[in-house]
């Protein structure tokens, strides 16, 4: 029944690999985007002997995703076990805002001069380039194949240096938490790694799921947010009423105070519905994650249409978010669009920026936390502005393991002068 679907062109031991051959990080975007135009949903792709099902229909992508049989992640995730891990979830950042992560997950301190940080970084970006690399490359889908070649050892030596570096944060958390037995003196607060401690204890997870996960949330809750982060300021700095709206929304939290001073608490969140709604609609034109993948283990009705079991389904987000289908001129920004009395139950269901189901993004709630933290400390602190504005719709991107801009976005940031400074 599958092969009456619609699909490219697929040639023999290949399949139609030879569609993202060649292709660096800015065309592979396009080239999976032309796929949901120019065929109907579901569609199916062969590279190699390996079946792919592309869907982009909201009540399709619900069926998929709250499915007991497709919880398990496609093919492509295996690529990245050898990055985070066998245990883990899925991203491959870099670790410019991993250090101010680090607190709340491992509950750490360390040097942030250190030049670990580059080190880290420049670990993080080359994996992104051998997993592209590898994407591309059907023969490559093997870890065995993979590690034999430069690519696959060269990544082998620098994610042994970052698991060391990981490592070193654990035991530093660890030590902690034993001198709080040992003296009975509480620690305030309880960081990621204090629950996955107490699990451990619990003979509900090994040592190898506590460094595995542990690794994920650092570098999934950094890039990700950075990369929100970037597309925020670069919004506000081409709509300038948005910012303004957006300072005036701070000011009756804060007033005039400083940041330095008077900053972000947990309780202010709550009374941020405007920036709340800001990252919302970046977040519906810029998802981080565009694409998911799922597995199938058991064969899956859809309609008239029988989808195999061992099937990958690729279900593209992205598309949704765009689409003028669901969205009311949907390449126009309008982070009003967000409230209640527009938004309806419906249409959540075209939102999916976090994915949905059971196996939704865990680190949700708290990347919605950080992005609120960190863009209410700047907008408070600095001004926005760009030479020249750019419409949504000029905006190229491009999909290398995340969603990014194939061009830097350039903003010119000015600080804001509080009351103290000016005396």
């Amino acid at each position: 029944m599958v092969n009456t679907l619609p699909g490219p062109k697929a040639l023999p031991l290949v399949g139609s690999a030879f569609y993202f051959l060649q292709k660096n990080p800015d065309e592979i975007l396009v080239s999976l985007f032309k796929l949901v135009t120019n065929y109907s949903s579901p569609f199916q792709v062969w590279i190699g002997n390996k079946l792919f099902i592309g869907i982009y229909e909201p009540d399709q992508i619900k069926i998929i995703l709250q499915n007991k049989h497709c919880l398990n992640k496609g093919v492509i995730y295996k690529l990245i076990e050898p990055i985070l891990g066998r245990t883990s979830l899925l991203t491959a950042p870099n670790f410019f805002l991993m250090w101010g992560c680090k607190d709340t997950i491992l509950g750490v301190k360390l040097d942030s001069r250190s030049d670990i940080i580059s080190q880290c970084c420049e670990v993080i970006i080359s994996c992104k380039k051998s997993l592209s690399y590898r994407f591309k490359n059907v023969f490559l889908y093997s870890n065995v194949i993979f590690n034999l070649t430069n690519f696959g050892r060269e990544q082998q030596k620098r994610l042994n240096f970052i698991s060391s570096v990981v490592n070193k944060m654990i035991q530093q958390r660890q030590c902690a938490l034993n001198e709080s037995d040992t003296t009975k003196n509480k620690i305030t607060y309880k960081a990621f790694y204090d629950i996955l401690w107490k699990a451990s204890h619990e003979e509900k997870l090994t040592q190898e799921n506590i460094h595995d996960n542990v690794f994920t949330m650092l570098v999934a809750s950094a890039d990700t947010t950075a990369i929100t982060v970037n597309f925020v300021t670069f919004i506000l700095a081409n709509l300038p009423e948005i910012q303004e709206k957006a300072y005036e929304e701070l000011l009756e939290i804060y007033g005039m105070t400083n940041p330095r001073s008077v900053p972000v608490k947990y309780e202010d969140l709550q009374h941020m519905d405007y920036l709340d709604r800001i990252i919302k609609e970046t977040l519906r034109l810029f998802p981080v994650v565009p694409v998911i993948a799922r597995r199938l283990t058991k064969d899956l009705r859809m309609g008239e249409i029988i989808l195999p079991k061992s099937a990958d389904i690729i279900l593209a987000l992205g598309k949704v978010h765009r689409s003028k289908k669901y969205w009311s001129n949907p390449l126009v920004f309008d982070p009003d669009r967000f409230l209640p009395e527009r938004l309806g139950n419906s249409q959540l269901c075209y939102y999916m920026p976090f994915s949905n189901g059971p196996r939704n993004c865990i680190g949700m709630k708290y990347a919605m936390i950080s992005i609120k933290v960190i863009l209410a400390t700047l907008i408070r602190t600095f001004v926005f502005k760009v030479d020249e504005s750019i419409k949504i719709s000029k905006i190229k991107l491009k999909f290398e393991v995340l969603l990014s801009p194939i061009k830097p976005l350039k903003v010119k940031i000015e600080k804001r002068n509080f009351p103290s400074e000016g005396m």
